[in-house]
């Protein structure tokens, strides 16, 4: 499990659809995103439809809410939930309990550098109270 000490707001959800998968993927997800293009949300579950991949998961802790965990039965979707967070919003990073040092998370970054790239350049990032839906422009 990673464990990811975030400093910052969130990216809007549905980045993490486009870095998991694809824009406007078919996936389930579940949350507490009070607004579809929240900041601020706390839980987050992705679940592809398409395929037998297991779900995602990240959530604040209940005893600490800065501190959020990521969770996956699949090695891939957890480091790229945990990287991208980190990177978004996150000022520490650990796995297992153990504080990853730069050389793992810049090996990280190089792994996954085509999905953080989609993920970046994601339209979500663009959505606001006023334009939840930038696609639709």
């Amino acid at each position: 499990m990673y464990k990811i000490t975030v400093t910052k707001n969130r990216p809007d959800f549905r980045v993490f659809i486009e870095l998991l998968y694809s824009q406007e993927h078919n996936v389930d997800t579940d949350g507490d995103a009070i607004r579809v293009n929240s900041r601020s949300w706390t839980y987050l579950y992705i679940k592809d439809r398409m395929s037998d991949d297991p779900s995602d998961v990240i959530e604040a802790q209940d005893n600490d809410p800065s501190t959020f965990r990521v969770e996956s039965e699949s090695k891939k979707l957890a480091e790229l939930t945990a990287i991208y967070l980190f990177d978004y919003c996150g000022s520490s990073i650990e796995y297992d309990g153990e504080k990853l040092d730069g050389a793992v998370i810049d090996e990280l970054r190089r792994k996954y550098a085509k999905e953080i790239s989609q993920a970046q350049s994601s339209i979500w990032h663009r959505s606001t109270d006023k334009t939840p839906y930038p696609n639709l422009i």
